[in-house]
């Protein structure tokens, strides 16, 4: 690489520095807070075995698109403010979903500050599930 590229275009070097930053502490900020994921090959063994609850924090018209088996939507604007409605389910594991996975990471840190035990991820989203053929409700 020619060091005067580099020197003339010193801005986007550190753009990309800081895009590879941001894409790396997403992943750390989810261990230290407790979240772990869920494969999406995993979950229909974790729904059944350990009764899971699935959380789905999309958008209403997006949830009524399509969405996995039995999920409950709150979208994640409103799911600090409806966290009483998921109370009774506090003791049991939740997987948070949503299409591509990046609203569901704000959401389950919400529930981990609200001292929910078991909450995870659905690595991938609900787009994972769909490219794996699992059923879908409508």
């Amino acid at each position: 690489m020619d060091f005067e590229f580099v020197k003339l275009n010193w801005h986007l070097f550190v753009a990309l520095a800081a895009v590879i930053a941001l894409l790396a502490f997403e992943p750390l900020r989810r261990r230290r807070g407790g979240i772990s994921s869920v494969n999406v090959l995993d979950l229909p063994r974790i729904m059944k075995s350990e009764k899971a609850i699935i959380l789905d924090v999309s958008e209403p018209n997006e949830f009524r698109s399509g969405r996995i088996p039995k999920a409950r939507n709150i979208p994640l604007s409103n799911v600090e403010s409806d966290i009483n409605s998921l109370r009774k389910f506090k003791s049991r594991t939740i997987v948070v979903v949503c299409r591509v996975g990046n609203r569901s990471s704000k959401a389950a840190g919400i529930l981990k500050k609200n001292e929910f035990s078991d909450v995870r991820t659905l690595q991938g989203g609900f787009a994972a599930w769909t490219k794996e053929n699992f059923p879908i409700e409508k």
